[in-house]
Parts: structure tokens; C-alpha cells; sequence
């Protein structure tokens, strides 16, 4: 009867996911972002994933030069952000302003990553993305800053 009472025990204790489980389980249902800009003088390229921004600032570079932990607050702002993002219609996004048309900012993209299917947003100006998508673009470059 003990070893019965034991097993029963066992198996209940060892089966409640871990608070690590259940977060790793809510962030494959955030998409991957990744932000590019580029300029002459300028190359920016950003990756969030899982709590984490990899930043590249470097075009030689073959991978992400910097790895920067992101704060329990500043990710519950981006997840919240990303969830007012509508996948489908990121590539029909319109831009603000022009101003790479003519050497007056770097031309900026951003993609999004769910489920290995890629939504690239249409190109636009650095520092001045789309409205739907401004205040998540923005949170991710003020968290590169130095």
C-alpha cells in the first residue's frame, strides 16, 4: 500500500510543470523579431528571442556580437506589444515618411518569426517605423542603446 501511495505521489509531484516549462511554453508562442537597418554609415541587426536581444552593429560580422538579458518588465512590455501585431497583415504596413528615398535615414526592416513562417514588414525609415508597429520597434532599439 505504500509503495502504491509512493508511485501515486511520485508521479503527481513529478509531473507538475516547472514555472521554467510553463514560461518556455509561452515564449514558442512569441514570434522571433528581427530588425535590420542600413545606411552607408549604419548596420544594425537585432534579434529577440526568448527574453534575449542579439545585436549586431558590424556588416563583417557572421553572428551577434552582443547578447543583452531583457528585464522581467521590459519583456512583458514587448510580449504585450507583439500580441497587437497582426501577422498577416505586417507586410502591408505603410510607412511614415521617405526619407531613405534620399540618403535622410537608413532603411529599416523588420520580420517576424512564428512557427518557422516568416512575415517581413515593407521596408521603411529608421526611427520612424509604422504606427501598428512603432511602440514595439522603438521599446527593442531604446533596450540596444549603450
Amino acid at each position: 500500500m505504500r509503495v502504491l501511495l509512493g508511485m501515486i505521489l511520485l508521479f503527481f509531484v513529478g509531473c507538475k510543470p516547472t514555472k521554467t516549462d510553463v514560461n518556455n511554453h509561452q515564449n514558442k508562442d512569441i514570434p522571433i523579431i528581427k530588425y535590420e537597418a542600413n545606411a552607408r554609415n549604419l548596420f544594425l541587426n537585432i534579434k529577440v528571442e526568448n527574453q534575449v536581444l542579439f545585436v549586431s552593429r558590424s556588416r563583417d560580422a557572421k553572428d551577434y556580437q552582443e547578447k543583452i538579458t531583457i528585464s522581467e518588465d521590459d519583456w512583458k512590455e514587448i510580449v504585450m506589444l507583439i500580441k497587437t501585431v497582426d501577422l498577416a497583415k505586417v507586410k502591408d504596413l505603410k510607412w511614415p515618411t521617405e526619407k531613405r528615398f534620399y540618403d535622410g535615414a537608413a532603411h529599416a526592416n523588420v520580420t517576424f518569426i512564428s512557427n518557422e513562417v516568416e512575415y517581413p514588414a515593407n521596408g521603411f525609415d529608421h526611427g520612424f517605423p509604422p504606427v501598428e508597429i512603432e511602440k514595439l520597434v522603438n521599446k527593442i532599439l531604446k533596450l540596444t542603446e549603450k
